[in-house]
C-alpha cells in the first residue's frame, strides 16, 4: 500500500490570501521535514526597529505568530523586571504570550489552533495586527528594562 503524503494546507491557504490581497511582505520558506512546516518570514517596524516575524504553518493543529523582540536584551541584572513584565503582559493578553531563551532573547508567540480545512489566513492577519499595535505600544517598556 503506498504512503499517502498529506500537504500543508494552511500554508497554501495562506499564501492564497497573501497573494489574493497583494500582501507582497512575506517571503515563504518550506523547511522539508516531516510535519511540512512553512515559515512565512518578514519584518514589521516598531519604533524605528524591524522587528524579525515569522508565521508559521505546519500539518499539526497549531500556526504561530513569532515576533523576535529582542536579541540577548534579558541579563542578570534586568531578568527579574523582564520576568515581571512578561508575567504583567501574559496575564492580560489571551492572544499572545512573551517568552524568552536561556540566553536573554525574548519573543512573542501568539498560537491559533485550527485543523487543515478551518484554517482562516484572515484570522492570522487580524491577530498579527493587534500583535503590531501592542507592540507599538510596549515596545519603549521593553526597551528601559532592556537598558536598566
Amino acid at each position: 500500500m503506498a504512503e499517502q503524503t498529506i500537504v500543508n494546507k494552511k500554508a497554501d491557504s495562506f499564501e492564497k490570501y497573501l497573494k489574493d490581497n497583494n500582501l507582497n511582505f512575506f517571503t515563504r520558506f518550506d523547511k522539508g521535514d516531516e510535519n511540512q512546516t512553512v515559515l512565512f518570514r518578514s519584518n514589521i517596524q516598531v519604533e524605528g526597529q524591524q522587528l524579525p516575524v515569522n508565521v508559521i504553518t505546519d500539518r499539526t493543529i497549531y500556526t504561530i505568530i513569532r515576533v523576535f523582540v529582542g536579541q540577548h536584551i534579558i541579563k542578570e541584572n534586568n531578568r527579574a523586571d523582564f520576568d515581571s513584565f512578561m508575567n504583567q503582559m501574559n496575564r492580560s493578553y489571551k492572544v499572545f504570550k512573551y517568552a524568552a531563551t536561556d540566553d536573554g532573547d525574548l519573543f512573542l508567540d501568539a498560537c491559533m489552533p485550527s485543523t487543515q480545512e478551518s484554517f482562516d489566513p484572515k484570522v492570522v492577519r487580524i491577530v498579527l495586527d493587534v500583535v503590531v499595535d501592542h507592540l507599538n505600544h510596549e515596545y519603549k517598556k521593553v526597551m528601559q528594562l532592556a537598558w536598566k
